[in-house]
């Protein structure tokens, strides 16, 4: 935590099992509840298309800020 700003930043790593973006919006959403500040999300980002990819981005980033 303190080596992500400490806890004051997001964390999205690469990696990761390919998901559709409903089952990986609710999981993100169940990490966050359970206390995480990031996730491994790289295969289901960069192997969309860039626009989609940064709707979905956006979308996690809304997870871990609590909307």
């Amino acid at each position: 935590m303190q080596s992500s700003f400490n806890g004051k930043r997001i964390v999205v790593f690469s990696g990761g099992g390919a998901k559709g973006e409903k089952e990986l919006c609710d999981e993100i959403r169940d990490l966050y509840q359970g206390g995480a500040h990031g996730s491994i999300v790289g295969r289901n980002v960069f192997q969309r298309p860039r626009k989609e990819a940064l709707a979905l981005l956006d979308n996690i980033i809304n997870i871990y800020k609590g909307k």
